[in-house]
């Protein structure tokens, strides 16, 4: 794995990954935090129309057809994340592992950069990934001291 060292500020540890896509990342999460937050995926990499089956509403009333710029929030346990990682190699992704659900209300983009951390440690989390795109050079984020060095090392 191809990475920076490890750097401290804004109450995480901090680290480059480059050339990464998502099931190498995986290596950085911890099978014992259950749950897993994917911010704002996107199904199709593209801006182009496909045919999918989507929901409409929370009725169950779903559409088959065409659609384009789908994106949702997923939140699921970590060991269904991890069984179906290869499907998100040819994406980008943003995920927060945590130790609670997130509560429904729980926006980042309404919370401040400068406060984001603290309020994701207070909602359980330890560590967050973002990627922009496979391939790219990754941000891998922990909230436990030292948690980084005991994956890289290995």
């Amino acid at each position: 794995m191809n990475c920076t060292d490890i750097e401290e500020r804004d109450n995480c540890e901090i680290v480059y990954v480059h050339g990464a896509v998502v099931s190498v990342l995986a290596r950085f999460l911890d099978i014992a935090v259950p749950w897993i937050w994917i911010l704002g995926h996107r199904p199709n990499q593209y801006m182009q129309w496909w045919q999918t089956s989507i929901a409409l509403n929370t009725n169950d009333t779903s559409y088959y057809g065409m659609v384009r710029d789908v994106g949702y929030d997923l939140q699921l346990p970590t060991d269904e994340f991890v069984s179906r990682v290869s499907a998100f190699d040819k994406h980008g992704i943003e995920l927060i592992q945590s130790h609670q659900q997130m509560p429904d209300t729980l926006s980042l983009d309404s919370i401040p950069d400068s406060q984001q951390n603290q309020v994701l440690i207070q909602n359980g989390a330890t560590l967050r990934i973002y990627l922009p795109h496979a391939i790219e050079t990754a941000q891998v984020q922990s909230f436990t001291k030292g948690y980084l060095a005991t994956i890289i090392d290995t």
